[in-house]
């Protein structure tokens, strides 16, 4: 049987983790950097954050470059409407966390280190 996961705590650690990289380097917010960091299978990660970008809280930047498959190189950034959700998603973990729905790791991502 497949692992379900979790809908608001998987935009949370996307949001998360664009969120912290957005000063870094472009290479840091490409989508299988972004895939490693969250534990979330390419499959499911492009369709998400299309879904992001559709509801204004990523945005999507094509680098004019392409991969080893000949796709193109994307970089995603969060917007500022993605903060704002994001520290609305965190305060609902924080929720869920409280009444014993969510176990402490849900808050951080899986790269982490507790």
């Amino acid at each position: 049987m497949r692992k379900q996961r979790d809908l608001p705590v998987t935009i949370y650690r996307v949001l998360l983790y664009l969120s912290r990289m957005k000063n870094l380097a472009d290479d840091k917010r490409r989508l299988v950097r972004i895939e490693r960091a969250v534990c979330i299978d390419r499959k499911e990660l492009k369709p998400l954050l299309n879904s992001l970008q559709n509801g204004g809280l990523v945005e999507s930047i094509d680098t004019g470059f392409t991969g080893r498959g000949g796709h193109k190189i994307v970089i995603w950034n969060i917007t500022e409407a993605g903060r704002m959700w994001r520290s609305d998603l965190g305060r609902f973990i924080q929720l869920g966390q409280r009444i014993n729905l969510y176990p402490e790791e849900f808050f951080y991502l899986p790269s982490d280190s507790f």
